[in-house]
């Protein structure tokens, strides 16, 4: 389903924004890019055969992040009396994979990324994984497509969105996001 919508920094002009699935080879590679224009590269792929991946990567100061992702596409919330909610789906970690529920450390965390692009311009946006992986079902993450424009807009945003805490970044801002919500995460 595509959606348009105006957005003030590109002079009024309308904003394509459409829900798109990408195969998890394809959203791999995506990530990848992503972090790569803020100076990240991968070094090491653990696991990627299945979610929760993980990955080391090196900032451009060369430390490494070990990150266990959720990575998955942001799309419709399936209500079709709230389509200005999206979301993402993530199973209990503790669970389908017990080895990958890791406390966050000072370059070590467990995320929910959320995978989504205007006009080929993607943001992601990360929710507390703490709170979502330690349930017994398979749960979603939401997000409001009003927060998403703001993401997309002001290119890093923290805010509560229904009721948790969340990241909406653009890929310049991926160092400010990972450092923050590890900061967050250590807190806890």
């Amino acid at each position: 389903m595509s959606m348009k919508y105006l957005n003030i920094k590109k002079n009024l002009s309308t904003v394509e924004a459409e829900d798109k699935i990408y195969k998890k080879t394809e959203l791999l590679k995506r990530f990848e890019k992503f972090i790569s224009i803020n100076g990240f590269k991968l070094k090491q792929r653990i696991n990627s055969n299945r979610a929760p991946y993980e990955c080391l990567v090196l900032n451009k100061n060369n430390e490494v992040f070990d990150l266990v992702i959720y990575l998955k596409n942001i799309t419709g919330a399936g209500w079709k009396d709230k389509i200005n909610r999206k979301r993402v789906q993530v199973s209990n970690v503790k669970i389908v994979s017990p080895d990958n529920y890791i406390p966050t450390s000072i370059n070590r965390t467990l995320l929910i990324l959320g995978y989504y692009d205007f006009d080929d311009n993607p943001i992601m946006v990360a929710w507390d994984a703490y709170r979502y992986v330690g349930h017994n079902t398979v749960r979603s993450a939401y997000i409001t497509v009003e927060n998403l424009i703001r993401g997309y807009e002001n290119r890093y945003v923290e805010t509560i969105d229904s009721s948790q805490k969340t990241w909406i970044f653009d890929s310049s801002n991926f160092e400010k996001f990972l450092k923050n919500y590890i900061n967050y995460n250590k807190e806890l």
